[in-house]
């Protein structure tokens, strides 16, 4: 829990008791720093050692059932839960960087090992050199197979020697919007149906050469 002179918190938030200086207020940033970062690996770690050792038919429990007694017992949705454990899972205490949050071991947690490390290091090196790494840059070196500079993460995901396929993409989302608001699908013969089938083909083969 949070302590710090003058504020009271719960886990509804901070109760602020009189007035905090600058200062004041700037030391409460590293408790929450570390409360923030650590809660996904404590959790995390906490139902993974639920699963491995109380899922057996000594103990009764399934594994439906550990995730069910934490999701009571902790109040924390489920869908939480489990992206908790497979953090954790899949990337042991020893082999995290205290420097990057549990966000950017999530980007890489569907890694091989070897590439989890290679990745967290390179981005750890980033830090330490005074370039934070966000986790969306992170992902998007990933996709690219090399740490990108700063420069390079804050420019548009969308390939510049291409046309920018978003405004016709936006358009034809739009044109399928008017099409189901007018009712068209409840009066569409089968003939119809197949007809418009066949004309978005185009788009299907698009998507299947990417």
């Amino acid at each position: 829990m949070l302590t710090a002179p003058k504020i009271n918190a719960s886990r509804l938030g901070l109760k602020f008791d009189g007035s905090l200086d600058y200062d004041e207020w700037l030391a409460i940033a590293p408790q929450i720093g570390e409360l923030a970062q650590s809660v996904g690996f404590v959790v995390g770690d906490w139902l993974v050692y639920g699963q491995d050792h109380f899922v057996s038919a000594s103990q009764g429990k399934m594994p439906t059932a550990i995730v069910d007694d934490a999701v009571r017992i902790t109040g924390i949705d489920r869908s939480t839960l489990l992206n908790y454990a497979y953090v954790s899972r899949k990337i042991p205490i020893r082999s995290r960087t205290a420097t990057l949050s549990w966000e950017h071991h999530k980007v890489v947690a569907k890694l091989p090992p070897v590439e989890q490390r290679e990745w967290l290091d390179a981005a750890a090196q980033s830090v330490s050199a005074g370039n934070p790494v966000s986790t969306r840059a992170l992902r998007r070196s990933i996709n690219s197979g090399r740490m990108l500079e700063p420069e390079e993460t804050r420019q548009p995901e969308t390939d510049k020697s291409i046309d920018n396929h978003i405004p016709w993409v936006n358009r034809l989302v739009g044109w399928w919007s008017r099409v189901r608001s007018s009712g068209w699908l409840d009066r569409a013969t089968t003939s119809q149906r197949a007809a418009l089938k066949r004309d978005l083909e185009p788009i299907i083969a698009i998507y299947n050469e990417l």
